[in-house]
């Protein structure tokens, strides 16, 4: 399969699964696609955000100076959605926050390699997205960039303003001059990346929203989860097992009343039954039904007490087991977005930055 009609075919394929879990998740409007890929400038104030984005949007203009909240600005050709940020600070953190949420990628502007507050460091670190880390140098030395590491995709320098450097001559008779040369604006590192990006402006959008999908999912799930195991069903398959008549209608009850129980579990927790990952539960209701089975087969009364309280306690260890399942297999499907993700991974190259970047999404992301 070539790599266009790869992807096309993994877009495919998550829409289907974000429109067949709609009714358990809601509507999120985030997860659908965007019309262009998005692209957001940080970095702390003064450091050059918006020279940076005057010089790779030009001609359209943009006039350079204090940025007191985000701007957001649409190129036609090529197709990009430009956001330019505050300088970051603890006040401009949650506008600064919002627009990152919305982008696909991040040019994150620093005076030197290692400069930047720590908050703003972490922020983009645990972002997940792309991140092109884009040094301001004044000056025209070489310096050596570390390769792709996290969502940290690329390294580059810039120079956004122009700037005048000495220049050292030295003669054979060990005479000495010096003088000066005017260094024009260079932002062709960044305009390469760039182009880059816009190549690979499909896997970058795809992994992204598949990445959204899988952490909302796994949020609705935790959050559902936390409601209470409830008592009626533990009750319930008590006072059944108690009075049933034989071991055969032992077995038919505990099954039922499982079964039941399953299904009442996921309508209350909003969680759909997948055919993936069940055998466990299938091991639970074949322990419980089986082993109520044998307990029924005596028939004086203090077997007939310990079967109701044994019925209890499957009932309440079942309900802990399908609610386990419950949460984990709203991911577990085959075209879910952890499984996808995963396809992406074993197709790209080793060594290659979308390879860096996935990598490092599936393990952030909790196993199931």
């Amino acid at each position: 399969m070539e790599q266009t009609a790869f992807w096309q075919a993994i877009t495919t394929q998550s829409l289907a699964h974000w429109q067949r879990y709609q009714p358990w998740l809601g509507d999120e409007s985030s997860l659908s696609p965007s019309h262009c890929l998005s692209i957001v400038i940080v970095g702390v104030p003064g450091v050059g955000k918006t020279s940076l984005l005057r010089h790779l949007i030009h001609p359209v203009p943009v006039v350079a100076g204090t940025t007191a909240w985000p701007m957001s600005i649409l190129t036609p050709d090529p197709p990009l959605l430009w956001t330019d940020t505050p300088g970051w600070s603890s006040e401009q953190a949650t506008v600064i926050q919002t627009a990152l949420a919305q982008a696909d990628v991040c040019f994150w502007v620093v005076p030197h390699l290692e400069t930047a507050p720590s908050e703003l460091a972490l922020t983009l670190k645990s972002w997940g997205r792309p991140v092109v880390r884009v040094v301001n140098r004044p000056g025209g030395e070489p310096m050596p960039f570390p390769p792709a590491q996290g969502n940290i995709i690329a390294t580059v320098a810039v120079r956004l303003a122009p700037h005048r450097q000495a220049v050292r001559s030295e003669w054979p008779d060990g005479r000495v001059a010096w003088d000066t040369v005017d260094l024009p604006v260079d932002v062709t590192a960044a305009q390469t990346v760039l182009r880059h990006l816009l190549d690979q402006e499909l896997p970058i959008r795809c992994v992204n929203r598949l990445t959204r999908m899988a952490i909302q999912e796994r949020q609705w799930a935790s959050k559902q989860g936390q409601t209470p195991l409830p008592w009626t069903p533990v009750l319930a398959k008590s006072l059944l097992l108690t009075f049933s008549p034989a071991a055969w209608v032992s077995v038919l009850l505990s099954l039922g009343t499982d079964l039941c129980t399953l299904v009442w579990l996921s309508r209350r927790l909003h969680l759909p039954i997948t055919r993936r990952g069940i055998q466990r539960v299938l091991t639970a209701l074949c322990v419980s039904s089986g082993s109520v089975g044998l307990l029924g087969l005596s028939q004086g009364w203090w077997e007939t007490g310990m079967l109701g309280l044994w019925g209890g306690l499957t009932s309440y260890g079942f309900q802990r087991i399908a609610r386990t399942y419950l949460q984990q297999g709203i991911t577990w499907a085959a075209d879910g977005p952890a499984y996808l993700l995963q396809q992406i991974y074993t197709r790209l190259t080793p060594g290659s930055w979308l390879h860096t970047w996935v990598e490092h999404l599936l393990q952030g992301l909790p196993d199931r």
